[in-house]
């Protein structure tokens, strides 16, 4: 129809569509539950878009496709930037120079070249946090502190406090811990999903999501180390004890501010106790976040929905050209320079193995030395030993000796001429 209206040059508006950001094989229902975070802001649904194949996202015909692209990007960074139909909001997102498969620790390939020029596009850039800003910043991008879109829950009506506690993705230890603390009962939870959850229709794994939230927010108190069940519980007002370590600061570092923390160590040791009727309360500062985001996606929303949807050919295939030589291009060069590492990290291997063989070679020869001298000391020890009390006993001798010559007559009429005289 849109191509009938264009030969006959007629203006023609197309509504736009909205498509829903997942992660459809995800095995954490965590992704599911920012999926369920985001939904909430859209009129309807006319897409699931993937997060992990963004780039491979074509709608069913030439049309833009609104889409609030929060989340973590990527655990593929090959597949950066996203497919040209979507329209994005970029908020709450997370960067990170890691890959599944490829070592990207000295270089972000998402991170340069058009995947840059993508992100300087569309900036500024909402972040998650403060690792993610400062990733941005130092390439160049404009970005803003959002924080998370899990901020954005609203408390279930209805749901009265239980007399329970949740201990999720949390070791035997920590749940042991627990129970010796309180007399409550402590639900052990898992965010893990089976491997065939992707087969499960959506609307089917957008109701576990809302079963598990409303579980949470019944509970009395929830210990995780999950972000994306201590950020929900956050917003949803239950109290929540955030297992942390400091490899996980580049995530969580920034909302320690607003939720009770402590290692799992110093939880296990019981260095740090908690009465789980009155776990701490901390600064408030994430509703300021939480009222922001909501404006940012009530806002894009609207914009959206007043906007034509058509979808522009002539600029979109030059632009696509492009990205798909770059992206040849960048696929190549890590290929390349992955192969490269891996070789230059299997000769430093291999190289690591001949000095600990070395090293053990050595250490071998002195524990012999040392064996050695071991012996010939105990050998000096023994035969200085035998001297000593040789000449002990020779000793002992002359004192005899010289006690019988003193007791002699002779002796003694030695002593008394001496003295006559």
């Amino acid at each position: 129809m849109y191509g009938l209206f264009k030969l006959l040059n007629i203006s023609y508006k197309e509504n736009m569509k909205f498509g829903l950001m997942v992660e459809q094989d995800t095995r954490n229902i965590g992704d599911d539950i920012q999926a369920y975070v985001t939904k909430r802001f859209l009129p309807k649904v006319d897409y699931y878009v993937d997060r992990n194949h963004i780039d491979e996202f074509i709608p069913s015909t030439e049309e833009k496709v609104a889409v609030i692209t929060n989340g973590w990007f990527l655990q593929y960074t090959l597949n950066w930037p996203p497919s040209p139909y979507i329209k994005p909001l970029p908020i709450s997102m997370h960067f990170t120079y890691k890959d599944w498969f490829w070592d990207t620790t000295d270089r972000a390939y998402h991170l340069q070249g058009y995947g840059l020029e993508y992100l300087k596009s569309i900036e500024p850039i909402g972040c998650r946090d403060s690792h993610t800003l400062k990733l941005l910043s130092e390439k160049g991008v404009k970005t803003e502190y959002t924080g998370c879109m899990t901020l954005t829950l609203q408390p279930f009506d209805n749901i009265e406090k239980g007399n329970y506690i949740c201990a999720v993705d949390v070791s035997k230890e920590v749940v042991d811990q627990i129970r010796k603390t309180t007399d409550m009962e402590v639900k052990e939870i898992t965010h893990i999903v089976p491997e065939d959850y992707y087969k499960l229709p959506w609307d089917e794994r957008m109701k576990n999501v809302e079963k598990l939230l409303k579980v949470y927010q019944g509970a009395k108190a929830v210990v995780s180390y999950r972000l994306h069940c201590a950020l929900p519980c956050l917003a949803l007002g239950t109290p929540t004890i955030l297992l942390n370590e400091d490899y996980r600061n580049d995530r969580f570092g920034d909302y320690t501010k607003y939720i009770e923390s402590c290692s799992e160590e110093d939880f296990i040791s019981g260095k740090v106790k908690y009465d789980y009727n009155n776990i701490p309360k901390h600064d408030d500062g994430w509703k300021e976040l939480r009222n922001n985001l909501i404006k940012r996606c009530e806002e894009f929303v609207k914009q959206s929905e007043q906007e034509d949807g058509k979808y522009e050919n002539d600029i979109s295939i030059k632009d696509y050209k492009k990205y798909v030589i770059e992206k040849s291009n960048w696929l190549k060069s890590a290929t390349l320079e992955s192969y490269e590492r891996y070789t230059k990290k299997k000769e430093k291997l291999a190289k690591a193995e001949i000095n600990i063989k070395e090293i053990e070679i050595e250490k071998n020869q002195r524990i012999e030395e040392i064996g050695k001298e071991k012996q010939e000391a105990e050998y000096s020890r023994d035969y200085f030993k035998k001297e000593f009390e040789q000449a002990v006993k020779e000793i002992d001798n002359y004192k005899r000796e010289l006690e019988a010559i003193k007791n002699s007559k002779w002796w003694k009429l030695r002593e008394k001429i001496k003295g006559e005289n």
